[in-house]
């Protein structure tokens, strides 16, 4: 662990004021970025503090700090590198007080408690909503993600309503709560939505939210220090304690043998435990057997990918919050046209409301079709699906498509298998259930396969290359006139299976080249 104190991190840089520093980060970032990025990014930002740990910086508002982080976070690490000799990680605090939009879903973004917020009483337990924040910032959660924030759909309906169970009834509901969806889609939301809502109602209630990543290095910390005693009283006489990313539990045997017995104290204490991680228990590479059982032992709720009036929900609700001028044509076609997770909606819809910022108009669709083409998807590349998967899959390995569906289970086929439903886990956001039945298998097999291709991934670079290639062919196909190609492979070798079935299995003679 790095020292915490401010600018000892090099003993030849100068002994530098926090403003002293700031203005020197200024100067170099104007001189990098132009007058003109500068002043509209950083004329109204302010460091808070500033450690080769963390560096955090207070902007007016969650679309400054998105915009900043999405395009500008390199260029401040390097900068405040330079006179810190290193730069952990940036974090941003949004000044509540600003004119500026006061509410964002950003994972790493706070809210500063604003002067107006010092009379407002809270109606449980008697907390100011000043002393709420900071009570909340003190255990790390972060300002912004609430429940009113959160905008629940049909891709997110059971992970949001237990996250309310759990929240009013800690340790009764559901123990442990895991939530399992790809980045960006809300479980960093949810955690803290539990944190801010427990510590709303129970004031006096020990909460602990940390990620996988923090639980490991505050533990090798304590092993260095001899302080263990101390760690394991912090996060074993939690009343809730909430761990993002514990997928970074996988391979570390040491790790996980100390986060079994924390498990099992908050269980046999009935306190409350909420995981979040970027995919089932049971998918995550060399994780203990016990461990998986005991995630499992609860509610898993996966978050998919929201559908297009979810998606539109969100951005009107972000549009409304940051007191943006984006009429809902625009929210429309954003929604159509990018597919990524919330946090790239919400990049493209911020493109779109400071380039009419700045142009003092608003854009017309073929304005914002053009401004957004870097990030936009065609049409034809969400066509991705299990069958367009088995078609590529079976063109790489050289079989026939029904021999993927068949029982056969020889080496080479039941790799092809295998590699089909991982990628289908990969590129699409089907379910386990869905995903098994488009394969006619169970859930349990689509696990099995998902996490031997991940291990046999790390295990072998030219085995992860191959599958790679996959992937990449799938991608750019399906956005080009390729798509038919593969559709067009996919109808020639049904037909071929359905008459030689028998004949399935590929000559020796091609089997080397794919070994």
């Amino acid at each position: 662990m790095h020292s915490s104190s401010p600018y000892d991190s090099n003993q030849n840089a100068p002994d530098l004021s926090s403003q002293e520093l700031w203005s020197r980060v200024t100067a170099s970032l104007r001189e990098q970025l132009g007058e003109a990025n500068f002043d509209l990014w950083f004329a109204e930002t302010k460091l808070a503090s500033a450690t080769r740990d963390e560096i955090i910086l207070i902007v007016p508002g969650s679309m400054y700090m998105i915009w900043i982080e999405e395009n500008f976070k390199n260029s401040l690490i390097s900068t405040f590198t330079r006179y810190l000799g290193g730069c952990d990680k940036i974090l941003f605090r949004i000044d509540e007080s600003s004119e500026g939009p006061s509410t964002s879903s950003d994972e790493s973004t706070e809210a500063l408690p604003s002067d107006d917020a010092k009379d407002l009483e809270i109606r449980v337990g008697g907390l100011s909503e000043r002393e709420l924040l900071e009570k909340g910032h003190a255990v790390g959660l972060m300002g912004s993600y609430r429940f009113d924030t959160f905008v629940p759909g049909e891709n997110s309906e059971l992970a949001y309503a237990a996250a309310r169970a759990v929240a009013d009834q800690p340790g009764k509901t559901y123990q442990p709560l895991f939530f399992h969806s790809a980045s960006g889609l809300g479980k960093t939301h949810l955690l803290n939505a539990i944190g801010w809502e427990s510590l709303r109602q129970r004031p006096k209630s020990k909460i602990l939210i940390v990620t996988a990543e923090q639980f490991a290095n505050d533990y090798i910390d304590a092993i260095q220090k001899q302080t263990l005693g101390a760690f394991r009283k912090r996060f074993r006489e939690a009343d809730l304690l909430m761990i993002d990313d514990v997928q970074f539990f996988g391979g570390k045997e040491g790790l996980q043998n100390e986060f079994f017995h924390t498990f099992n104290r908050l269980s046999d204490t009935r306190k409350q435990i909420v995981l979040a991680s970027d995919c089932p228990a049971s998918e995550i590479t060399q994780l203990e057997e016990r461990l998986v059982t005991r995630f499992q032992w609860g509610l898993a709720a996966e978050i998919h990918r929201p559908g297009l009036e979810t998606r539109a929900a969100i951005l009107r609700k972000k549009r409304d919050d940051w007191k943006m001028a984006v009429d809902d044509e625009s929210i429309d076609y954003i929604v159509s046209r990018v597919h990524g997770n919330v946090r790239a909606l919400e990049g493209a819809l911020i493109r779109v409301s400071m380039s009419a910022t700045m142009n003092e108009k608003a854009l017309s669709i073929p304005e914002i079709a053009e401004l957004l083409a870097d990030i936009c998807d065609d049409s034809e590349t969400r066509n991705i699906g299990a069958e367009e998967i088995k078609a590529a899959v079976a063109e790489h390995y050289d079989i026939e498509i029904a021999v993927i569906d068949g029982k056969k289970r020889t080496a080479r086929i039941a790799e092809a298998r295998q590699v089909a439903m991982f990628l289908v886990r990969d590129l699409t956001d089907w379910s386990l259930v869905e995903t098994a039945r488009a394969f006619g298998k169970d859930h349990g097999t689509v696990i099995y396969a998902v996490k031997k291709i991940k291990k046999r991934m790390q295990d072998s670079g030219a085995f992860k290359s191959s599958v790679e290639l996959i992937k990449r062919r799938l991608i750019r196909c399906t956005g080009s006139g390729d798509a038919a190609r593969i559709r067009q492979g996919k109808a020639i070798r049904d037909v071929r299976s359905s008459q030689n079935l028998g004949q399935a299995e590929p000559n020796l003679k091609n089997r080397k080249r794919f070994k």
